[in-house]
């Protein structure tokens, strides 16, 4: 077969299989510590080459006419430019439908309700691997142009804006707690995807506010609330700012606050409650089969062992083990 020149096709098939990719890893932030290795990796499978891809071809390929409608009776086709819904809002809420069939971590809670708490592992980890993704981000909202020519620096300044915004919020709003801050920075990015290139730097930067406050509150909300162990807020995160993100695009892109226009808010809207509903009832029923057929999650003695040694046959932080030593 034949390519493109310089195999820009390849190239546009890797930027979207690396897309796809990101469904699994945001949900195993949700699922961690208690989850089997062999049904999440058949749920993956099922994942990246059916779930995922028949919204995102929807959305970004303009298949079954989904966007055509929303044209001809909204007034715009659903816009997600980076993929706030498409990729964030839809790993958010399978992750959600994967959390709560999967249930509690062991010792999560009380018997009489109360959330006992479990601190994180290593909070210069946690900082590690935000302002990794941070730096990645970039690379992805700004290229997902598609070429160097159509790269634009306002999605560069919306991203980084909207990062300020979550991180500021999230640092109020959390009272100083670093895994809050770190998160907030995740979370206005998360919700700037969408809009990214139609918006005004001072709309990305509310946008990115809201989406860190909503962060903060909705992860304690979760957490004691719900009762819903959701290790590191995914659905808060990627699922909830994420939605906000989608509709965020429909008022802040709009001409009339500052955006370059080619949305309506209730284009938005409805795009972004269709596709989390879709992800939810999605994520319920791979992870619904898998938990009837082979169980979803470890015994209780492998989980107090700890899923590296259960799992993988070594500790993630083998020094560990010889506390007192030399």
């Amino acid at each position: 077969s034949s390519f493109e020149p310089q195999g820009l096709t390849l190239v546009k098939f890797f930027f979207l299989a690396t897309f796809a990719a990101a469904i699994p890893a945001i949900i195993s932030g949700g699922i961690a510590e208690r989850a089997k290795f062999l049904p999440q990796c058949l749920a993956t499978l099922a994942l990246v080459s059916l779930i995922y891809p028949f919204f995102e071809g929807m959305i970004w390929n303009g298949n079954f006419g989904l966007n055509d409608w929303m044209e001809a009776n909204l007034g715009a086709p659903f816009h997600d430019f980076a993929g706030s819904i498409v990729v964030h809002g839809v790993g958010g809420w399978i992750a959600l439908a994967a959390v709560i069939l999967l249930g509690a971590r062991e010792g999560r809670y009380s018997k009489t309700g109360q959330t006992i708490g479990i601190p994180p592992s290593s909070i210069p980890w946690l900082a590690l691997g935000s302002w990794l993704l941070c730096i990645g981000w970039f690379g992805f909202n700004v290229m997902t142009a598609g070429s160097l020519k159509a790269a634009s620096g306002l999605v560069a300044m919306n991203s980084l804006m909207a990062m300020v915004g979550g991180i500021v919020a999230a640092l109020i709003a959390g009272r100083n707690d670093p895994g809050f801050v770190h998160n907030g920075a995740l979370a206005g990015l998360v919700a700037v995807c969408a809009g990214s290139d139609i918006m005004h730097p001072v709309g990305s930067l509310v946008t990115g506010a809201v989406a860190g406050g909503l962060f903060v509150i909705m992860f304690g909300y979760c957490q004691n609330k719900l009762k819903i162990d959701d290790v590191l807020g995914v659905w808060p995160l990627h699922g909830l700012c994420g939605l906000w993100g989608g509709i965020a695009a429909g008022i802040f892109g709009l001409t009339s606050l500052g955006g370059l226009g080619g949305v309506t808010f209730m284009s938005q809207l409805v795009g972004s409650l269709l596709g989390c509903a879709y992800a939810f009832i999605a994520g319920l029923i791979v992870y619904g089969i898998l938990k009837a057929v082979c169980g979803i999650r470890l015994t209780k003695e492998e989980e107090i062992q700890g899923a590296d040694l259960a799992i993988h046959k070594i500790s993630a932080n083998p020094e560990q083990e010889f506390v007192g030593g030399r």
